[in-house]
């Protein structure tokens, strides 16, 4: 389920769901994150009348993500942003049956990474400019990043929640349960590819499991999640920088 379907449910007209959802943010990981994990300062964004899902920090760079008939965002917010490409390291240990993402009250998943840019400061409302005093995030643009959903792999996909939205199917039902997958995206010429210009340099990073629609238990694991500059005159990938705001 997206962000502003289940507050539409509770009647929320337009952009009045922004005064609902920071209400909805809160701090951290759960109770087991350890010290120093570099989610430790991430905020969990919960869905009005939803269970959430569980976040876990396993180390320093890896997360463990549960969802039984729940949904959740962990995120936080970058600026000055100027790698082109995202990396990480991600597994599914217990899926979900696989449904279509681009219908909503379907669109479950065990796995997502998600960018959300924020609208122009001239397009942002009374709401947006609140929500953003509590640490809401106000969303414009979203590429979400998928493990799960019957569509083959590589195939872009309109948002069902967001109409300047994209998702993106990374892995779908050729993915082997337990087994380790590698990203690398390059998240800027998906953006230009999908509107038409450079992406802006601030962005709200997120990750969330998905199964409340069609329920059901999901287990995964993230890892080694990291920006990537551009690749320089010499052919290697100039510097990585680790994921800290």
């Amino acid at each position: 389920m997206g962000l502003f379907q289940a507050l539409r449910r509770r009647r929320l007209p337009g952009r009045s769901a922004a005064l609902a959802l920071f209400l909805l943010t809160l701090p951290g990981l759960s109770a087991a994150a350890e010290t120093g994990n570099r989610f430790a300062d991430w905020r969990l964004l919960t869905l009005p009348e939803k269970t959430p899902a569980a976040f876990t920090a396993l180390a320093e760079d890896e997360l463990r993500i549960e969802a039984q008939d729940a949904v959740a965002f962990l995120y936080t917010e970058f600026t000055g942003v100027s790698a082109k490409r995202l990396n990480w390291r991600w597994r599914v240990d217990k899926a979900i049956a696989p449904s279509p993402q681009d219908r909503v009250g379907r669109d479950d998943r065990p796995l997502a990474v998600h960018l959300w840019f924020p609208p122009p400061a001239a397009q942002r409302s009374l709401l947006d400019r609140l929500g953003g005093v509590f640490g809401y995030p106000a969303i414009g643009r979203v590429m979400t990043y998928v493990w799960g959903g019957t569509s083959e792999r590589g195939t872009v996909i309109r948002h069902p929640h967001f109409d300047e939205g994209r998702l993106i199917i990374l892995r779908g039902t050729e993915a082997q349960a337990g087994t380790w997958y590698d990203e690398s995206i390059d998240f800027a010429a998906d953006y230009r590819r999908a509107f038409g210009e450079a992406p802006p340099d601030r962005l709200y990073l997120a990750i969330s499991a998905d199964t409340d629609d069609l329920g059901g238990m999901s287990s995964a694991r993230l890892q080694a999640l990291h920006w990537e500059q551009r690749v320089s005159e010499s052919g290697l990938p100039r510097r990585q920088t680790a994921l800290r705001p």
